[in-house]
C-alpha cells in the first residue's frame, strides 16, 4: 500500500516491473500519437506547416519547462513535510498562465514579421501545453502512488483523443492553428473526464474551491525551492530549441520542417527513456530515506543498462534502415537518412544517461542540475552557430550530438556526486 496518498488503502501499488511496463507502454503510445500529428502534417500539409509546428514547439516548450519547474518530478520525491499538494496545484496553474503570457510577449517582440501561421500556431500550441502541464502534475501524483497504469491511461486518453481531433480538424480546414486549438480542447476534456476521476480513486483529487485557501507566500516559497530545477529544465529544452530556431534564421522554413520531423523521433525516444527514470524515482527516494545505498545503486545502474540497450537498437535501425523508415513514416522529401543517423546517435547517448537524472532527483540535487544544463546549453549554442550556417540541417544534427554528449557526461559526474552525499543513517518517515 502507499502511505503517501490519502485513501490509498483501497488502491494497491503495482510491482516495479509492472510499473515499468505500464510506464513504457503508455509513454510509447503517447509518443506514437504525437508522431501521428507530424505524419498528418507531412501527408496532408506542406513543409511550411511542419516548420511552423517545429518553430512553435521550439518557442513555447522551453517556457513551460521553465514555469513547470519540474513539479512532477519534485512532487514524486518530495516528503510533503513543508508543502501540500494544494500548493503544487495552485503553483502549476499560475505558472502555466505565466508561460502563455510569455509566449504572447515573445511573438509581439521578436516575431512581428511572422504571419498568422506562426502566431496562431504558437498561441494554440501554448494552450495545448497549458493543459498538458496540469495533466503532468496529475501524473506526478499517480507516480508517487506507484500507479503507472493510471499514467498510461491518461497518456492513452489525451494522446489518442488529441490525435483524432487534430487530424479531423486539419483534414477539414487545412489550418494548423485551428487544428491545434481543437487538440487543446481534447486535452482539457481528458483532464476533466479521465484524470480527475482517477485522482478521486486515489483520494488525491484537489477541489478547486480549496485553492483559495493556499497562501501566496507558501506558493512563492515552493517556487523558490524548485526554481533551480525549473531553470535546469529550461536550459535543457532551450538547448534543444536552438538548432531549429537558427535553421529558420540561416536557411529556410521548409528545412526547419524537414529537420523538425526527423528530430521529433529523438523527442519520442526521450519521452520513453525519461519515463524509465521517472517510474523508479519514488522507489529511489525510498532507498535514499532508508540509507540503502546498495539498493539505490543497483536499481539506478540496472535501469541505465536497460536504457543503453534501447539506445543501441535505435542507432542500429537508423544506420541500417534509416531511409526506408523515413520514407514510410513521412513520405517523399523527408528521407534524409544522413540527418536521421546523426539524430539517432544523439538519442542513443541521451537515453543512456536519462535514468541517472532520476537518481539525481531522488537525492534532491536540484541546484547542481542547473550547472550541468547551463554548460550543455553553451555547447549547443556554440556548435549551432559554428555548423548551421555552413552545413545547414546536418550541422543542427551534429549540434544535438554535442549537446547529448556534454549532458550525459555531466550527469554521470553529478550522479557520482550524489552518491558521495548519500545518507548513512535512515531518515524519519513522513506522511
Amino acid at each position: 500500500m502507499s502511505a503517501d496518498v490519502p485513501g490509498m488503502p483501497t488502491v494497491k501499488e503495482r510491482s516495479l516491473r509492472r510499473n515499468v511496463g505500464f510506464a513504457v507502454s503508455g509513454r510509447a503510445v503517447f509518443a506514437l500519437t504525437q508522431f501521428g500529428i507530424i505524419a498528418v502534417l507531412t501527408r496532408l500539409g506542406t513543409p511550411e506547416d511542419v516548420g511552423a509546428l517545429a518553430l512553435a514547439s521550439a518557442l513555447v516548450t522551453p517556457l513551460f519547462f521553465l514555469t513547470s519547474m519540474g513539479m512532477r518530478e519534485v512532487h514524486t520525491v518530495d516528503d510533503l513535510d513543508r508543502f501540500t499538494r494544494a500548493d503544487y496545484v495552485a503553483l502549476r496553474m499560475l505558472a502555466g498562465l505565466l508561460a502563455v503570457l510569455m509566449t504572447l510577449a515573445i511573438l509581439a517582440t521578436f516575431y512581428t514579421h511572422a504571419g498568422w501561421l506562426v502566431h496562431g500556431s504558437a498561441i494554440a500550441f501554448a494552450m495545448v501545453k497549458y493543459f498538458g502541464a496540469q495533466m503532468s502534475l496529475n501524473h506526478g501524483i499517480f507516480q508517487r502512488a506507484e500507479r503507472m497504469d493510471y499514467v498510461a491511461l491518461s497518456n492513452l486518453g489525451r494522446g489518442g483523443l488529441g490525435l483524432g481531433v487534430f487530424a479531423a480538424a486539419f483534414w477539414l480546414t487545412e489550418n494548423l492553428p485551428v487544428a491545434l486549438a481543437f487538440e487543446s480542447l481534447a486535452w482539457l476534456s481528458t483532464y476533466l473526464f479521465l484524470d480527475r476521476p482517477l485522482l478521486r480513486r486515489l483520494g488525491a483529487a484537489q477541489p478547486f474551491s480549496e485553492l483559495r485557501n493556499v497562501h501566496l507566500s507558501t506558493i512563492l516559497a515552493l517556487a523558490w525551492w524548485i526554481l533551480p530545477l525549473g531553470m535546469a529544465l529550461f536550459m535543457l529544452r532551450a538547448a534543444m530549441s536552438v538548432p531549429p530556431i537558427l535553421l529558420e534564421r540561416y536557411v529556410d522554413f521548409a528545412t526547419v520542417g524537414i529537420f523538425g520531423a526527423i528530430a521529433y523521433l529523438h523527442s519520442a525516444l526521450s519521452m520513453i527513456s525519461n519515463t524509465l527514470g521517472s517510474v523508479t524515482a519514488p522507489r529511489l527516494r525510498r532507498y535514499w530515506r532508508k540509507a540503502d545505498r546498495r539498493a539505490f545503486v543497483r536499481l539506478s545502474l540496472g535501469m541505465t543498462l536497460f536504457a543503453a540497450g534501447l539506445g543501441v537498437v535505435a542507432v542500429g535501425i537508423a544506420v541500417f534502415a534509416g531511409e526506408q523508415v523515413l520514407r514510410v513514416l513521412y513520405g517523399p522529401g523527408y528521407d534524409r537518412a544522413d540527418i536521421f543517423s546523426i539524430v539517432m546517435l544523439a538519442s542513443g547517448i541521451s537515453i543512456l544517461g536519462s535514468p541517472l537524472v532520476a537518481s539525481v532527483n531522488a537525492g534532491q540535487a536540484f541546484r547542481r542540475r542547473l550547472l550541468t544544463n547551463v554548460l550543455a546549453f553553451v555547447v549547443v549554442c556554440a556548435l549551432s552557430l559554428l555548423l548551421i550556417p555552413r552545413i545547414g540541417a546536418l550541422g543542427a544534427a551534429w549540434a544535438m550530438v554535442g549537446l547529448t554528449v556534454t549532458q550525459t557526461g555531466l550527469n554521470a559526474l553529478l550522479y557520482l556526486s550524489v552518491l558521495r552525499s548519500f545518507p548513512t543513517t535512515p531518515q524519519a518517515e513522513t506522511s
